[in-house]
């Protein structure tokens, strides 16, 4: 069974598009242990962008959903913004729970050499 520390060590790969840091990097806090929730199959990660307005937000919530599913491929993936932490919070959740919506981001990024 996966743990909440094995998941967070998954994300540390995962940098924030617009500064070369991992997410999991306690300067930028966008992912701590305590947002992320293991129960069996189940894998839950919250994450809060830098400022309310993060016009990356979507893009994160996108890469960690990516790097959870390429890690964790029989695990059921949920991924979405700590409540209250984003200007744009249904907007940024749609965009990375609709699959059509996921899919077709992470088409566009590896079509432009991006993963």
């Amino acid at each position: 069974m996966t743990t909440v520390i094995e998941v967070f060590k998954a994300l540390e790969p995962v940098m924030d598009p617009e500064h070369p840091i991992s997410i999991t990097d306690p300067q930028m806090s966008i992912v701590t242990r305590e947002y992320i929730e293991v129960d069996g199959d189940s894998i839950h990660v919250q994450f809060k962008p830098t400022v309310p307005y993060c016009p990356m937000g979507g893009l994160i919530g996108v890469l960690i959903r990516h790097r959870l599913e390429s890690v964790y491929p029989d695990s059921k993936v949920k991924v979405d913004l700590l409540p209250g932490s984003h200007s744009l919070e249904a907007q940024v959740n749609d965009m990375i729970s609709n699959d059509e919506k996921y899919y077709q981001i992470i088409e566009q990024m590896k079509s432009r050499g991006m993963m």
